[in-house]
């Protein structure tokens, strides 16, 4: 419950406390996040069909797409915009499934690139606070009670 209210910052803490191992913390947040996704990505197609303005901003961003990926310099950071929800998506602190997964349907990414963006930044992301609850557990000695 505490990986979907408030993300994986606090499903760590709380999972250590209740015993488990980082790894399975680790694993038990990969795949409610990669579930997270599919619900997200669900209720956006959900929304574009039902809202005219929704329709209007998608067809408006595709505009903005095209014409830019007519311009020499622009073309390649079109290219590269999946690293866009990769990196938010990965990063600490940064957003996390929810904004990676709006900013790939704002830049209009393909649901292929959107998925794997989004998918490999729950993977990496997860695996930052792997490493980092590993870290912390070592410095921290608990007295046999």
């Amino acid at each position: 419950m505490a990986q979907y209210t408030l993300g994986k910052k606090v499903a760590f803490p709380v999972g250590l406390v209740m015993g488990l191992t980082a790894y399975e913390i680790g694993v038990i947040v990969i795949l409610s996040d990669f579930l997270l996704m599919a619900v997200i990505n669900h209720m956006f197609d959900l929304s574009f069909e039902r809202f005219k303005w929704a329709i209007y901003l998608r067809k408006r961003s595709v505009q903005v797409q095209l014409h830019l990926e007519k311009r020499n310099w622009t073309a390649w950071l079109m290219n590269i915009g999946w690293l866009g929800p990769l990196a938010i998506t990965t990063l600490p602190f940064a957003g996390g499934v929810w904004t990676g997964t709006s900013l790939a349907r704002v830049m209009n990414l393909s649901k292929r690139q959107s998925n794997v963006s989004v998918g490999l930044g729950i993977i990496l992301g997860c695996w930052i606070f792997v490493l980092a609850a590993l870290g912390i557990l070592s410095l921290v000695t608990f007295a046999e009670v």
